[in-house]
């Protein structure tokens, strides 16, 4: 067997997640939902990982805790960066992980609700672009129309609303946000379920071509 001489990206070790249940006027807590429960996993540059399991089994939410929208209950979830220092996610202060998603995108399970109907693509797919004070104008527009290229779709299209686009090339949208900023990590959340199997296909094929 060839040992994988990639340089390691992600490790989690121990993630927990629980959520607490309350009732009561007073809210009172009386007990938890033990979303993710000690998981641990590493993941090596040009490496996919795949978390299998059934609806309700904490696969979203372990996702969620690693990109710390929402707060784990305890564990690591150890990143190297670019510069190639390892930092803690969960300890990180907001100023360095708003920095550090310019590493780190999520692509979102649900094209329909992931992308604001009131903004235009070039709006949505330069959104990052925009916050993190990448590019503006001109420039914005050549990076958005590059992005839309590079997903499979016209860059004409980025005066469009998302209402005008079928569920896989909203899917393509959600996919060219999350490239905006090059990122070197992704995590994809059923990136594909919510879609025709005709289009499936396509997304999977798109996702490995870019990690290549």
């Amino acid at each position: 067997m060839t040992e994988n001489t990639n340089q390691m990206l992600l490790r989690v070790n121990n993630l927990v997640k629980y959520f607490p249940i309350r009732r009561g006027m007073l809210k009172t807590t009386v007990g938890h939902v033990r979303a993710v429960d000690g998981v641990s996993f590493h993941i090596r540059e040009r490496e996919t990982l795949g978390l299998v399991g059934e609806s309700g089994c904490g696969k979203t939410t372990t996702g969620r805790c690693i990109m710390r929208a929402i707060e784990p209950t305890s564990g690591e979830v150890l990143y190297t960066r670019a510069d190639g220092q390892t930092v803690n996610i969960p300890e990180m202060k907001k100023d360095d992980l708003k920095a550090l998603r310019r590493e780190i995108q999520m692509i979102f399970q649900d094209p329909y609700s992931s992308l604001n109907p009131r903004m235009t693509l070039l709006q949505i797919v330069g959104e990052p672009l925009t916050v993190n004070k990448v590019a503006r104008g001109r420039d914005l527009e050549e990076r958005v129309a590059e992005l839309l290229r590079v997903v499979g779709l016209r860059p004409e299209y980025m005066r469009r609303y998302p209402h005008a686009f079928s569920g896989g090339q909203r899917q393509r949208i959600g996919i060219a946000r999350a490239l905006a900023l090059n990122p070197r990590f992704i995590v994809a959340d059923e990136p594909v379920s919510a879609l025709d199997v005709s289009i499936q296909a396509q997304v999977l094929n798109l996702l490995q071509d870019l990690q290549q």
